[in-house]
């Protein structure tokens, strides 16, 4: 047997409780508690976690996409040749994987142009929180659909 399923797996899980957790982290309670503080202190806090932030949302996206795209072309699609359930569900969950990825890296972003995701994080935080758990959900479809083969 080989290992690539595993460590494919483990990239792809570890870097999604991080960044999932987070995300739910942050709506829930992270950003109800900077509502409450003074803004200097709210807007000073926000860049430190920002700054340190990013990185971690730029690693995790990386390593959640390649150790994705790499098991889905390795092992999924063949697998589930042929089963149109299997590869629409997959199709949404890619398509909610991006919408996350863009609202993660506009959320901690510095970008002026993205300024107004941040300025309503708190409902964007909500759209990609949901989203992060409708990801889970099809996940566990996927994972229990038979293999064509």
């Amino acid at each position: 047997m080989s290992s690539l399923p595993i460590v494919l797996r483990f990239l792809h899980i570890a870097p999604a409780v991080v960044a999932g957790g987070a995300t739910i982290f942050a709506r829930i309670a992270l950003l109800p508690a900077l509502a409450s503080l003074p803004d200097a202190d709210r807007l000073r806090l926000k860049e430190a976690i920002d700054r340190r932030w990013r990185v971690v949302v730029m690693v995790c996206i990386t390593l959640l996409f390649l150790s994705g795209t790499a098991n889905f072309l390795l092992y999924q699609a063949p697998a589930h040749k042929g089963q149109s359930l299997y590869h629409a569900l997959f199709g949404i969950k890619f398509v909610a994987a991006m919408i996350v990825f863009f609202l993660a890296s506009a959320l901690s972003g510095r970008s002026a142009g993205l300024a107004w995701i941040r300025a309503n994080a708190r409902f964007y935080v909500g759209i990609a929180a949901a989203l992060v758990l409708a990801i889970v959900l099809i996940s566990n479809v996927l994972k229990n659909i038979p293999q064509a083969i």
